[in-house]
């Protein structure tokens, strides 16, 4: 036997009082070939210290002074009831080894006879192992029999035929077939006809040939429905190979079988409706673009949109509007609605109606977004068309009288905040009426038509020219520094209508009477400002047609004053009647005069000292500030020898460059030749423009000052503050100067919105590498703030007033800078 192979060790426990007898059973066993590991005791509690280690098998006598054999066998069994127990006693009799083989154990044996001993110790060795190996079979199966009755899984055995032979808990839940109905049936039961003959001989045929087979099935429960399971089938072996039963686990997959169908159904919806559909983690990166949504962008079906982003196919507004507004409200509301747009494959705006679903992501995964998008472009346009018609004039297309309304309102609200004025211009054709009548309805439509075009050359474009019904036209002039500044417009008006409008072959001249109320003088309100207009109109077609009326009457006289002034002006430069005052401009660190600007005046012969005020406006518009820019010029260079010859050093000149000026072909030839003809050095002329100026078309501003800059003349920003300049464009032009506008020079320390503004002005010009100076300075408190704040240069009544120029060159005589004696 195994158990007594000479090399394997035998650990035997002796319980015996004799320690002759232990020696003599020892020898005895150890002549039979078996090697032994042994140890003695006589007492209990020596036995239940034994016990502690693994032992083999116990021998033990029945009768000991201090311990019992009966005692020794109870303790053992209740200890290990597989170890075999042999007595090897002198006085057992066989009545008490009868009881002893009952209480468990498994032989007895005469200590003066011990033939049978060897024979005993081979077979309970054997039993023991067998028993032991049964034990943890039987162990082994009751707990794969729990695991089985516990499993979530269907389970069911059946014999080779195919006869259900067990069933567990799960397979009766899943079919709501018991086990006593099942058990003895055929798999057949929960058959539901979906699968053909050679799927069912498929099955058979890997199960028979020892394979095993997987694959999802459609069953039947018991009330008929349907459920699909993942199912295997193994066949289960003998020791000798043979087939001896068939195992069958499923799992109930139906959940997720619907739930695959469901999104597959969802998918197909998805991909056949015409709507953009798509899905969107939390930063905009797409996960998901159905067919409608790739046509739109452009993408190909089989590209990866994983790549993309919200911000390839939205504008940056929009993708801001979903970002900041969308996620969030849908995250805190669960769903966004909104418009928005998208860019199409050709690069055109899709206007498009805007669903945003904000989704939970399963098992503590990240959330994510699914947007429903529709192209909306045709509603759209239809709307527009809608509300275009309800706001324009069908034959001219201009604003109607309603949208009129609706801008006036806006505009008033924005020179409430702005401290602006805004004008309105009421419009009547004279003898429109005789017009009509004389060439015809179609002939006075063709008219109003022309006179709308006409209307809109004259004005700006953020300005409004309306149709106000029949043969009256309104004009909304926003953005208006003075009053005098709707003269201009006026003039315009009627320069524009000089000339005949070609109608139906021969020329018709418009003339119109004109009615102008200004906010807020005459109103402020939409209603009030439109009806003191139209009183003012009637006004000026009382007084004979053909001229303007505003409704204050001290506006009437002023357009006088400033049309009479206009005539007179046209005439002032072949009198010579302009002169060039100078203002000198002090370096803050030295005391020195570093320049002079030049600036135009006009000595009229009657009304004296024009105000520049109301001059320069009328200059720009007529365009007489060419001519009169060149000989400022000119002037100013050739003036630039008085300055030089003096004991100071050579200053430099500064000269304004209006707007009409700057935009002039002739510009730099003309500059080119002054300096050249009157010996200034470039670097000691300095031309300013303002910001506006500068401001109005970047990308000819940066030409022009380029070329000027290569000339070697200064170029400085006037007015810095004024304007709307982008500190990004600024700092691209190649300047040499930033003027600071006298707005922004603050008039006491207390004023902290000016001095702030100050202060960062000058700290930005010199971070750009510019010389600043201030201009408007009329107090010491005013250059002391300046002179604190790093300012390199001011100029204003403070050091001196404008002066003509033979004074001036007596002031520059005369200064001394601090420290230096007077002259």
């Amino acid at each position: 036997m195994d158990e007594a192979r000479s090399d394997v060790v035998i650990r035997a426990l002796i319980v015996e009082d004799s320690e002759d007898d232990t020696l003599l059973l020892v020898e005895h066993l150890q002549r039979a070939s078996l090697r032994l590991e042994w140890q003695r005791l006589e007492t209990e509690a020596d036995l239940l210290k034994a016990l502690e280690q693994r032992w083999d098998i116990v021998f033990s006598d029945y009768s000991m002074p201090y311990f019992s054999g009966a005692r020794a066998l109870e303790v053992v069994k209740r200890h290990d009831p597989d170890i075999p127990f042999i007595f090897v006693s002198g006085t057992i009799g066989e009545e008490t080894a009868v009881t002893g083989m009952r209480a468990g154990a498994q032989d007895y044996v005469m200590k003066n006879n011990l033939a049978r001993l060897v024979p005993a110790v081979y077979r309970e060795l054997s039993e023991a192992r067998g028993k032991r190996e049964r034990r943890v079979a039987e162990q082994a199966v009751r707990k794969l029999s729990l695991v089985v009755e516990q499993a979530a899984d269907s389970v069911f055995i059946t014999d080779p035929q195919g006869q259900i032979q067990y069933v567990n808990p799960a397979f009766e839940q899943l079919t709501g077939f018991t086990a006593e109905e099942a058990i003895g049936a055929s798999p057949s039961l929960i058959k539901s006809g979906h699968h053909d003959e050679a799927f069912f001989r498929n099955l058979w045929d890997t199960i028979l040939a020892g394979g095993v087979f997987h694959e999802t099935l459609v069953n039947r429960r018991k009330d008929g429905a349907l459920f699909y399971e993942e199912q295997t089938i193994a066949p289960l072996f003998d020791h000798a190979m043979q087939i001896t039963s068939f195992v069958s686990t499923g799992r109930d997959i139906t959940d997720r079988i619907r739930s695959e169908e469901k999104r597959t159904q969802l998918l197909e919806i998805l991909e056949a409706t015409t709507d953009f559909v798509a899905i969107m983690n939390g930063e905009g990166r797409l996960l998901y673009l159905n067919r409608a949504g790739r046509a739109m962008l452009g993408i190909p079906h089989d590209e990866d949109v994983s790549t993309r982003n919200i911000a390839d196919y939205h504008p940056e507004r929009v993708v801001q509007q979903i970002l900041l507004e969308a996620f969030p409200t849908a995250r805190r509301e669960r769903v966004w609605h909104g418009e928005g747009v998208i860019n199409g494959a050709d690069g055109s705006e899709i206007a498009v109606s805007q669903v945003v679903l904000a989704h939970s992501g399963q098992n503590g995964a990240a959330g994510f977004f699914s947007t429903i998008a529709r192209d909306i472009g045709e509603r759209k346009r239809f709307e527009y068309e809608l509300k275009h018609q309800a706001t324009h004039d069908a034959l001219t297309g201009l604003p109607n009288r309603l949208l009129l309304e609706e801008h006036l309102s806006t505009e008033l609200a924005r020179a409430q905040r702005g401290r602006l004025q805004t004008a309105v211009i009421f419009l009547d054709i004279d003898n429109f009426k005789r017009i009509n009548e004389s060439l015809g309805h179609a002939a006075g439509d063709m008219l109003l038509r022309h006179v709308a075009q006409r209307l809109r050359s004259c004005v700006r474009p953020n300005d409004i020219v309306a149709r106000y019904g029949g043969d009256e036209f309104a004009i909304l002039v926003s953005d208006l520094p003075n009053s005098n500044a709707i003269l201009t417009v006026l003039h315009k008006l009627r320069e524009a209508f000089g000339t005949a409008i070609f109608i139906t072959g021969q020329d018709v001249y418009a003339t119109f009477s004109m009615g102008v109320s200004v906010y807020p003088h005459d109103g402020n309100d939409p209603e009030t400002l439109l009806k003191n207009a139209d009183t003012a109109m009637y006004r000026a077609k009382a007084n004979g047609r053909n001229q303007y009326q505003f409704y204050a009457p001290e506006m009437n006289a002023r357009g006088e004053e400033l049309l009479a002034l206009e005539t007179d002006l046209r005439r002032a430069l072949d009198r010579r009647e302009f002169v060039l005052h100078y203002q000198p401009q002090l370096h803050l660190r030295t005391g020195k005069i570093a320049g002079v600007e030049a600036l135009l005046r006009w000595q009229h012969p009657e009304r004296g000292l024009v105000s520049p005020d109301d001059f320069i406006p009328l200059l720009e518009e007529t365009g007489l500030i060419v001519p009169v820019g060149e000989w400022v010029l000119r002037d100013a260079c050739a003036q630039y020898r008085k300055f030089h010859t003096t004991e100071h050093e050579p200053l430099r000149i500064s000269i304004n460059v209006s707007a009409r000026q700057f935009r002039e072909n002739t510009l730099l030839d003309r500059i080119q030749q002054a300096i050249l003809d009157e010996g200034v050095p470039p670097h000691h002329l300095e031309l300013e423009i303002t910001e506006s100026t500068a401001m109005h078309d970047v990308q000819a501003t940066s030409e022009i000052l380029a070329a000027l800059d290569a000339l070697g003349v200064r170029l400085a920003i006037d007015d810095f503050g004024t304007g709307y300049s982008s500190l990004a464009y600024l700092k691209r032009f190649p300047l040499d100067v930033l003027k600071i506008d006298r707005t922004f020079i603050p008039d006491s320390p207390d004023d902290d919105t000016a001095s702030a503004i100050a202060e960062a002005s000058i700290s930005l010009g010199h971070k750009l590498g510019l010389e600043v100076i201030a201009e408007g300075v009329e107090t010491m408190a005013q250059m002391s703030f300046l002179r604190t704040h790093g300012c390199d240069i001011i100029q204003g009544y403070c050091f001196s007033h404008p002066q003509p120029a033979d004074r001036m060159v007596e002031f520059i005589t005369n200064h001394r800078p601090p420290g230096l004696p007077e002259a």
